[in-house]
């Protein structure tokens, strides 16, 4: 989910989009003409084969989470342990293999400062209010890491927050084969406990031929339409960046006027939103690189879940992953006859591809998963219709609160052919390499 946009409302933004576990809404109007109802009503796709995690609560607000990132597990002669997901939710879910309906079940996960983080805030007239994106990696050697986003305010001014980046610890020395749960944040990776900056979060580790990266969230450029997109940053150690340029992997398009469907919209003007792509997670499959990523605000129908594809993990200079693009002949984007990107997932425009609102509402921060059996999952969260809330009782608006996200998946077709490259690919045929699963096969 995004954490830092930028505007002449920024300040207010920033409060609202804070409230990532436990507050901020936005509401949605529900008039013939516009918002969730008209567009599910409108909607002709499929049912698909979505399954809820977790067993879900309503009254009491159980089964709820936020982000749901795929624990990372060394090589182990135990083919069948769990699937792990941590997220922003400060809990780690678990389910014993095989995967099904409401499996998954949580526990507590813990993260706290060292000293020397709280005195260098705290020495810069700052603050840590919040911890997000507890991404909880385990190295090939066996080590346990956390990639974690410190959320950081000035103390005489709440209003002036950002995000940093940093490394975390196993508070005890942990040779298990299961995720610690409880954490020290010790040292910061991205961005600074004293100056302000944009973007700098939901970092991750990923590891690609025995080299170490941290994939994170950045600001690429401010004007004149800002973007954020995602970046590979190499390591000398989970501690430690190596001394080289981060590597964008994929950013939003402002070529012959970009894509649309990339614009960041959270109630403001046109001339204030911005372009954003986020929580890009990457899966090799068949000897490409894939990445599963989000577009758009994850508190509004325009969240989304993009594939975009690469024959190797860092792209040659000038180069991106490749999103699949489709040309948009009903003027549905507001560019007739120009190219948009094709959505694995989206739940904001009824007449694109892969509309899905009347299943999940605002799908997300995605990540694809091979199962022991050979089975290929996607990851996901997003709202449940009919579990939002009408403020004030007003059945004509809906609220999207960030504690109401649900995680779900979603089995996938995957034919990823590998005697094609990713550059060779006709838009067509990359359509093909990974698609979703109806209910009816």
């Amino acid at each position: 989910m995004y954490v830092n946009p930028t505007s002449r409302c920024e300040a207010f933004i920033r409060l609202r989009l804070v409230s990532l576990a436990i507050f901020g809404a936005v509401v949605f109007l529900l008039s013939p003409s516009s918002g969730l109802q008209a567009q599910t009503e409108g909607a002709a796709s499929a049912q698909l084969a979505i399954e809820p995690t977790t067993q879900v609560n309503v009254p009491d607000h159980t089964g709820y989470f936020g982000d749901p990132y795929p624990i990372h597990l060394a090589p182990r002669q135990q083919p069948l342990l769990p699937q792990y997901l941590s997220g922003t939710t400060p809990e780690i879910m678990q389910c014993k293999r095989p995967i099904k309906p409401g499996c998954f079940s949580p526990s507590p996960v813990k993260v706290r400062p060292d000293e020397t983080i709280l005195k260098t805030v705290s020495g810069a007239g700052n603050e840590i209010f919040d911890m997000i994106n507890r991404n909880i990696y385990q190295t090939l050697d066996g080590s346990w890491h956390m990639a974690v986003t410190l959320w950081v305010e000035k103390a005489s001014d709440h209003s002036a927050r950002w995000t940093v980046i940093a490394h975390a610890h196993p508070e005890e020395d942990s040779e298990s084969i299961t995720p610690p749960t409880s954490w020290i944040a010790d040292q910061i990776l991205v961005g600074s406990l004293a100056t302000k900056d944009f973007a700098n979060y939901d970092g991750k580790y990923f590891e690609n031929d025995d080299v170490l990266y941290l994939l994170y969230s950045k600001r690429l450029i401010s004007t004149p339409v800002a973007h954020d997109g995602i970046v590979a940053q190499e390591m000398e150690s989970p501690k430690r960046l190596a001394a080289k340029m981060s590597v964008t992997l994929l950013a939003p398009s402002n070529v012959n006027k970009g894509f649309n469907s990339e614009y960041f919209h959270t109630n403001r003007s046109p001339g204030d939103s911005f372009k954003l792509i986020e929580t890009g997670n990457i899966t090799k499959i068949a000897g490409k690189y894939v990445m599963t990523y989000s577009a758009g605000d994850f508190e509004q129908l325009d969240y989304k879940t993009g594939l975009a594809f690469s024959d190797t993990f860092l792209p040659d200079k000038g180069d991106q992953y490749r999103r699949i693009l489709q040309e948009d002949t009903k003027d549905v984007w507001g560019q007739p006859g120009h190219l948009e990107v094709r959505y694995l997932l989206q739940s904001q425009k009824a007449d694109w591809p892969n509309y899905i609102a009347d299943q999940v509402i605002g799908p997300g921060v995605p990540s694809i998963v091979q199962e022991p059996s050979g089975r290929f999952l996607l990851f996901f969260d997003g709202f449940k219709p009919g579990d939002t809330h009408h403020p004030k009782g007003d059945p004509d608006k809906q609220d999207l609160v960030p504690k109401d996200r649900r995680t779900f998946y979603l089995p996938l077709h995957v034919n990823v052919p590998e005697n094609l490259s990713v550059g060779a690919a006709t838009e067509q045929e990359l359509a093909s390499w990974i698609t979703t699963v109806d209910k009816n096969n």
